[in-house]
């Protein structure tokens, strides 16, 4: 049975009237802005905004709004084009949600209302997620008794609209195939092997969301081999067109792939994923976000690391039809014991990766057979000695990447880009 979930015409405009982040009142001018970008972490240039902290600083005006400095902490991203893409972080509970069309020259504040409160750093494919720089998502989890609440921009972010999802378990994943077509997925998370998950569906941008599969009252009258099972533990999930999906989990120590051919109604585990024979010597299992490259929505990578007692090391699993079959390719890495041991690499397509091993980029053009440290890079070397976690490594072409990296304190943390494959590196 499909439950939908609505709210009043009269109640989505309140909210969309509280959630809209525009505010004609200019903020207070702070008397500085520090200068050691090194040790106060990322300072960007920000363009009107709204309902950012009062730690701005005006500079020259510009001719679509004014300029400030921003003092601030990056904990996620997502790349959108070789110019594009979107950063965040919280500060007092409040989301701070930046979009860049240059660069990183300047960026734009998009945040939803102070009023909107999120107990934690929001992460994307799971709280945050855009299609482009006009349509996106954001999630805030249930907090006590109150509904998950969705919010949702065609816009850019100039205005944001509301709607709930009356399920107090997590939210714990987010993926929208087009802009009207989306799903998420909660989980209870109570117990380890135990995880009652349910998945809904949107067919209208995030207005309304629809339970399509739920186990979480098993068993019942579907037959339990067409869930997701509570002994798999959720770690990702995408869809690569309205019917065909996939979700990664974690089941009794091991990785495990389940596949959905009708839009997530019925889901069936690919046994031939995965062998744990090939891995003699692991004591310990991760699996990584599933991810589809997006010049051919039917091929794509997972990434498996194996731990041991000498280190991590992270070999990758490819497909090249839409998931029916999966190749290992063991990546000739060496075993990682430091901050970063479960940094797995980042592929643009079938061949080309990247990955950093200490504060060496390696780069790959042969599906991790091989890959070449490119030459050193100063700016990098420097960076990582004063931010030595990396956060999160992607590239959106074969030129332009984006690396966040962080003092292991949690917090401070700078955001760099490349825009020559990964030799040479500046802060955006």
């Amino acid at each position: 049975m499909k439950w939908c979930y609505k709210i009043s015409a009269t109640v989505l405009t309140i909210c969309c009237l509280l959630v809209t982040g525009c505010n004609s009142k200019e903020p207070e001018v702070a008397s500085s802005v520090p200068v050691e970008a090194t040790e106060l972490g990322q300072t960007i240039t920000v363009i009107n905004p709204d309902s950012t902290s009062n730690n701005a600083v005006r500079t020259q005006p510009v001719s679509n709004g004014e300029k400030y400095q921003i003092q601030t902490r990056l904990t996620d991203f997502q790349l959108l084009s070789d110019t594009t893409g979107l950063a965040w972080g919280t500060t007092s509970g409040e989301l701070r949600l930046y979009l860049t069309k240059d660069n990183g020259e300047t960026w734009t504040n998009i945040s939803p209302a102070t009023a909107v409160q999120f107990p934690s750093n929001p992460e994307y494919g799971k709280e945050i997620f855009f299609k482009d720089s006009m349509n996106g998502w954001i999630v805030r989890n249930s907090i006590g008794a109150s509904e998950a609440m969705i919010l949702r921009t065609r816009d850019g972010g100039g205005t944001w609209k509301l709607s709930s999802l009356r399920d107090s378990d997590e939210v714990a994943a987010m993926y929208f195939n087009d802009i009207e077509h989306g799903w998420i997925l909660t989980v209870d998370n109570k117990a380890i092997d135990n995880q009652g998950k349910t998945l809904y569906l949107s067919e209208d941008g995030g207005a309304t969301w629809s339970s399509i599969m739920s186990n979480q009252a098993l068993p019942t009258t579907k037959k339990v081999d067409q869930v997701l099972p509570k002994s798999a533990n959720f770690v990702s999930m995408i869809f690569t067109d309205q019917k065909n999906g996939y979700i990664s989990t974690m089941k009794s120590g091991l990785p495990a792939l389940y596949v959905t051919e009708d839009g997530g109604m019925d889901w069936k585990e690919n046994t031939s994923f995965f062998n744990p024979a090939k891995y003699q010597t692991c004591k310990q299992f991760t699996v990584g976000e599933t991810t589809p490259f997006v010049n051919d929505r039917s091929t794509g990578w997972i990434p498996i690391g194996c731990s041991r007692d000498d280190g991590t090391k992270f070999n990758g699993y490819f497909t090249e039809d839409a998931g029916q079959s999966w190749q290992l390719v063991p990546f000739k890495l060496s075993w990682q014991t430091d901050l970063n041991e479960y940094s797995e690499p980042t592929f643009l397509n079938s061949k080309e990766g990247w990955t950093i091993q200490g504060d060496v980029v390696y780069r790959t053009i042969d599906q991790g057979n091989n890959w070449t440290p490119l030459p050193e890079s100063p700016r990098l070397k420097k960076t990582l000695q004063d931010y030595p976690e990396v956060v999160k490594l992607r590239f959106i072409s074969s030129n332009v990447g984006w690396l966040l990296v962080a003092k292991t304190d949690q917090k401070r943390s700078l955001l760099l880009q490349t825009q020559n494959g990964g030799v040479s590196w500046r802060v955006l």
